[in-house]
């Protein structure tokens, strides 16, 4: 750009040096003035003409060097504008680190606070029940009788047994599939605790859940599940929200004061948990609960879970009373729907259950499905969600990626308040 002006402030000084010297030639000639007369005019022309140009030169250049100033006061604006965009996004991203830091230390805290109730109780509980010192103990054990039992063919492990396998943490979450029917999309999951022996085989529940009873720990085993579902959907929050996990909570856990309500302030603690559990009671928990229960359960319902009621033993129910205690959730056998509602002792028809729950924003979720059949018959009482066998059983949970890819929920009716 520089050469090309340079070659033209030259032709330029040229042209007006061409013309003086013409004028200073043909001059005389044509006006008959000396020579010296026409040199001196042609030199004044010359020197005129190149004051114009370079003073219309040097406008051009102020003006050139104003647009480039000015463009360097925009670009200088521009850049300060980025600065303080950049250092505003710095001081968020500052203050959102700060804030989940906050977060995860008060979840790590919350949770350490909880495995070491854990751990004290299961201390507590081989101090008095049995000592790794002091193995006699065993047959003496409240409510344990001398020698395993058979359960279902396999024998019932021991007290010291169970308590190095929670120790040891040797306590699996295993998960079964809660389909839409007719649909059979995978909506929600539920939890299991499953237990493995030293050299990892499966130790079935039937197998410790009479230890774990007569030695006062099933609210321990409890815990460790509780536990389980709020690390896997807490990991699951950042890929799929619409995850939900039912988590069963046995009646020995409800009565016992020195675990529920410290059960009640963690789960307070994380109360952003809400919409991804479902704490899952049996009927007869429920219909035992007393006052101070109910008040218990009315502070996680204030935080917005919601609960679900199985292993029903009869239904004679008040669907009003438990939607107004935020049940949404209640599982009924599919054999019952299809052919014993009247040994149930059942307020409803088969065919009138899913309206009269609909009314009081209650799903009806038929449980323990195993054959094609038994999904045929139910199909023309529209149910919402089924979960059996035939849908999937219970496999360990291999953690986030196990679920990520799952549905969202359906769109459930309103709950009644």
């Amino acid at each position: 750009m520089a050469v090309m002006k340079s070659l033209s402030n030259l032709l330029i000084t040229g042209s007006y040096a061409g013309a003086s010297l013409l004028i200073t030639l043909f001059l005389p000639v044509v006006t008959g003035i000396s020579a010296m007369l026409a040199l001196a005019l042609g030199i004044n022309l010359f020197l005129l003409c190149a004051m114009v140009h370079a003073r219309m030169d040097a406008k051009e250049l102020t003006r050139s060097m104003n647009r480039r100033l000015a463009g360097l006061v925009r670009g200088q604006k521009a850049l300060i504008q980025d600065i303080e965009t950049v250092k505003r996004d710095a001081n968020q991203l500052a203050e959102m680190f700060d804030a989940l830091d906050l977060k995860s230390n008060k979840e790590i805290v919350n949770e350490m606070r909880v495995l070491e109730g854990l751990l004290q109780r299961m201390s507590e509980t081989r101090g008095v029940a049995i000592s790794p010192r002091q193995p006699e103990m065993l047959s003496a054990a409240p409510g344990l009788k001398q020698g395993p039992r058979l359960v279902n063919g396999k024998k019932e492990i021991s007290l010291l047994a169970l308590n190095e396998a929670l120790e040891e943490n040797r306590i699996d979450l295993y998960l079964q599939p809660i389909v839409s029917l007719p649909q059979r999309k995978v909506r929600s999951y539920e939890g299991y605790s499953r237990l493995r022996n030293d050299d990892g085989t499966l130790i079935e529940p039937g197998q410790y859940i009479g230890v774990a009873e007569a030695a006062g720990i099933v609210s321990t085993i409890d815990n460790f599940l509780l536990l389980r579902c709020v690390q896997l959907i807490r990991r699951l929050h950042n890929r799929n929200r619409g995850v939900i996990i039912f988590c069963n909570i046995s009646a020995h856990s409800v009565r016992d004061q020195g675990f529920f309500p410290q059960f009640v302030d963690f789960m307070e603690q994380n109360a952003d948990l809400a919409g991804s559990m479902i704490f899952e009671f049996s009927q007869s928990t429920v219909e035992e609960n007393t006052a101070l229960e109910w008040r218990q359960l009315a502070r996680l319902a204030k935080q917005g879970y919601r609960f679900s009621m199985d292993n029903l033993t009869h239904l004679d129910i008040d669907l009003e009373e438990l939607s107004g205690r935020h049940f949404a959730y209640i599982k009924v056998p599919a054999a019952t729907l299809l052919t014993g509602m009247k040994q149930a002792r059942s307020r409803f028809l088969s065919s009138d259950i899913k309206l009269a729950m609909r009314r009081f924003g209650i799903d009806l979720i038929a449980e323990k499905i195993e054959e094609e059949a038994t999904v045929v018959g139910l199909l023309e009482y529209e149910l919402d969600f089924g979960q059996g066998y035939l849908f999937g059983e219970p496999r360990r949970s291999r953690g986030p990626d196990e679920l990520q890819g799952a549905p969202q929920p359906a769109v459930r009716s309103a709950a009644v308040n």
